[in-house]
């Protein structure tokens, strides 16, 4: 396994973590989503779908590979940004130890993905 496929494998099961994390705290209400639950659990479908797709392009070493795991990095950026905005306004969603713990991984792991990413440039 080469470290791009590693780099991958990690963020996108510390972000798949986070969304079991997020259906703890009811994200769709922190967040205003409408749609509920139904709504967040077709978006994961989707997401996971669509990462789980990047993760093949990653590990057979596809011309799209470091498209896709630019996207998984910048899907972990966003995250944490978003989170850490709604957090700094006062929400009380995502204030655990383990939640922020999270959040940290996310934002190491992507930057770490985006570095390795972009040093791949053919």
């Amino acid at each position: 396994m080469n470290t791009p496929e590693r780099l991958y494998i990690l963020n996108f099961s510390l972000l798949a973590t986070h969304q079991v994390d997020a259906a703890f705290w009811h994200e769709w209400d922190v967040f205003g989503v409408p749609g509920g639950l139904p709504f967040f659990l077709v978006f994961n479908l989707v997401a996971v779908a669509l990462l789980a797709v990047g993760l093949a392009s990653v590990a057979a070493g596809r011309r799209t590979a470091r498209a896709w795991a630019l996207s998984c990095a910048g899907v972990g950026g966003f995250t944490v940004v978003i989170h850490v905005v709604f957090l700094a306004m006062g929400s009380t969603a995502f204030s655990t130890p383990l939640s922020l713990g999270l959040f940290f991984a996310i934002a190491v792991a992507s930057v770490a993905q985006a570095s390795d990413a972009t040093r791949r440039v053919a």
